[in-house]
Parts: C-alpha cells; sequence; structure tokens
C-alpha cells in the first residue's frame, strides 16, 4: 500500500508540473526527479487502472457503494483510455485526460484502502 501511496504522490506531482508546462512542451517532457512524463506513459497508467477497477468490480469483495462507485469510475476511465489511445492528442486535451486519471487514481486508491 505505501508503494501505491508513493505512486500516487510522484503522479500528483507530475500532473501538477504538466500543467504548469507550456503546451509545446507535451510530445516528452523530462521532469527533475521523475524522469518523462509522456502520451505513452499516461495510457499505460489508464490501462492499468481500468484492469483494475475490472478486476475489483469482478472480485466480489465490493460492498454495493463501494460497486457504485466502480460502476461510475470504470466509464470514465475507459473514456480516458481509449482518448489517450488515439494517435494524436492535443497538448491542451493532453492535460485534461492526466487530470482526469489523477483524480480516478486517487479515487480508485480510496477503494483500495477501504477494502482491506
Amino acid at each position: 500500500m505505501k508503494s501505491l501511496s508513493g505512486r500516487m504522490t510522484v503522479v500528483v506531482a507530475a500532473l501538477v508540473i504538466v500543467a504548469m508546462m507550456p503546451a509545446v512542451a507535451f510530445a516528452q517532457m523530462q521532469i527533475p526527479g521523475l524522469g518523462s512524463l509522456d502520451k505513452g506513459q499516461l495510457l499505460e497508467q489508464s490501462k492499468k487502472l481500468v484492469a483494475d477497477l475490472t478486476s475489483m468490480k469482478s472480485s466480489g469483495k465490493l460492498g454495493a457503494a463501494d460497486t457504485a462507485k466502480v460502476d461510475t469510475m470504470l466509464p470514465k476511465a475507459t473514456a480516458v483510455n481509449t482518448e489517450l489511445a488515439k494517435p494524436q492528442v492535443e497538448p491542451s486535451r493532453l492535460t485534461q485526460l492526466a487530470g482526469q486519471l489523477g483524480d480516478l487514481q486517487k479515487q480508485y486508491s480510496a477503494l483500495k484502502g477501504g477494502m482491506k
């Protein structure tokens, strides 16, 4: 769990930095201490989130309220994944998608933390 929290902190910090960067730098950015953050990395994170939410939903370990949350999050995560999978994503849209992904990852972490 500490590992996931640490990664979430890094992702949130990266998203804040990304939001402050000029749009022309989005093809591949070097962020001190984090390395590069690009569309491909965001796509991999979104794929993992969709897989994790799907797994969580099918686990049978969720109560009714948490199942409803996953049911709300899964289409949003899938939509982010679909947008990131497109060959061309405008830099401003990439920033929006990164923010949405970060929000969904926070919600997922809260749900996962409540399951233990």
